[in-house]
């Protein structure tokens, strides 16, 4: 009887071991899970950015809607220079004058700390935003995604040591802006600066990213006296 009580009791040990170790590895599970979610959430909202691109390359223009000066007959309210749309077979009059109303829209964000050697094509995430009026920018994905058609300004400002780099502003899928940054041979900070125009439509999307064919060396240098930027503002 003694015998059977010791192996039992060396089997409640072994399963009270395994138990434990099994907690022990749920709680790492759980600690790498929560590591990662930031990540999966910022790689989640740069797919939707891509995808947004991507839809907008493969789309077609829209057909144009048949626009025409007409007179107006004595059955109409006579109102000079009017002019009528035709829309679904009938005739739609639009006053001449009318215009899109502008709303204040501008971003300004930086990096947290410093890009530590970036490779070719890499999407740069300015995460801290300090200005975001309008909620076009996307601190978690690194892109401005437009809120309302017009003509736009773009600012840019990268700090390196070390290293060199060429930085390029990308709208949708079309580079629109290119600066280099060249700090190899130099025991100081160097920084380079360059702002774009661009004429936006809404829902096209613009963000900063390494050249896709030049090699970057070194890291882009984000620090309490020196910030690498991005920035951009609704101009009309």
């Amino acid at each position: 009887m003694e015998k059977i009580v010791t192996t039992q009791e060396n089997r409640i040990a072994h399963l009270e071991c395994t138990i434990l170790r099994q907690e022990t590895e749920i709680n790492n599970l759980k600690v790498e899970v929560s590591r990662f979610s930031p990540k999966i959430r910022t790689l989640e909202q740069s797919l939707n950015s891509l995808i947004n691109i991507l839809r907008r390359s493969k789309s077609q223009n829209p057909r144009t809607t048949d626009i025409f000066v007409q007179k107006p007959d004595i059955k109409q309210d006579y109102v000079p220079n009017s002019l009528y749309r035709r829309e679904n077979g009938k005739d739609k009059r639009l006053l001449e004058g009318t215009s899109t109303v502008n709303t204040a829209i501008g971003f300004y964000a930086y990096l947290s700390q410093n890009e530590i050697n970036p490779g070719l094509h890499h999407i740069i995430i300015f995460d801290v935003q300090r200005t975001n009026v309008g909620n076009g920018y996307n601190s978690f994905s690194g892109m401005f995604t437009v809120p309302q058609s017009g003509l736009y300004a773009f600012a840019v400002s990268i700090i390196m040591n070390h290293g060199y780099a060429s930085i390029v502003i990308v709208k949708n899928n079309e580079v629109h802006g290119t600066l280099f940054v060249d700090a190899e041979h130099s025991s100081e900070y160097r920084s380079s600066s360059m702002t774009v125009l661009s004429t936006l439509v809404q829902g096209d999307v613009v963000f900063v990213r390494t050249s896709s064919t030049y090699t970057p060396h070194g890291s882009i240098i984000s620090w309490e006296d020196g910030k690498s930027s991005f920035g951009g503002w609704l101009i009309h």
